[in-house]
């Protein structure tokens, strides 16, 4: 089942809209101004650009995948607002100074430390984030085919939708599938 999984993955991310690539982090770390936990940080600053700005900003409920430049699906999410509510821009604070940077920094809170520990691991790679609203998604199982063409049936609750696919996704991850998640697959979290 995971090659058919990777395959309609693959098939979703081809049909979703490119928004973010990353070409990779380094530069000065930062951190974030929340009053605590682990999103504070420090990250590392992400060579990153919006190529989609309208896609990046609308409002609506969507699945989106992270793929990586070696072809793989490293994370599916969902968002009930809009990807710009998942990947955010935040006012970043030079780590060790305090001072506040000019640039707003790039931040996922489930992604970014695997991103850092792979641009560490793995020189070059770089990451694109994709979104599908449900409507589209709905077009693109219809054409799959079963299994998935079932959840057609939430073509009217977008939340739905998007969630269920998710759901499905994760719960088929593998090593070139969802490597990244860790609600609903089970995984433990691992140190890097």
């Amino acid at each position: 089942m995971d090659n058919i999984a990777n395959k309609y993955a693959s098939t979703i991310f081809s049909a979703a809209a490119p928004v973010i690539h990353i070409h990779g982090v380094g530069g000065k770390r930062w951190k974030r101004n929340v009053a605590k936990g682990s999103r504070i940080g420090p990250w590392m600053q992400g060579d990153y650009e919006i190529i989609d700005e309208l896609a990046w900003k609308a409002k609506q409920p969507c699945l989106y995948l992270v793929g990586a430049s070696d072809s793989t699906i490293r994370y599916v999410g969902i968002s009930r607002n809009g990807l710009k509510h998942r990947w955010r821009t935040s006012p970043a604070f030079d780590a060790e100074t305090g001072l506040k940077l000019s640039a707003k920094q790039l931040f996922h809170s489930q992604c970014w430390r695997h991103i850092e520990a792979e641009s560490c691991s793995t020189p070059g790679m770089s990451y694109e984030v994709r979104t599908i609203t449900a409507n589209r998604l709905n077009s693109v199982l219809e054409q799959l085919g079963e299994p998935l063409s079932a959840f057609c049936v939430l073509r009217d609750d977008e939340e739905s939708l998007v969630a269920s696919i998710e759901r499905w996704l994760c719960n088929h991850s593998s090593s070139a599938l969802a490597s990244w998640n860790r609600a609903m697959t089970g995984k433990k979290l691992s140190e890097c």
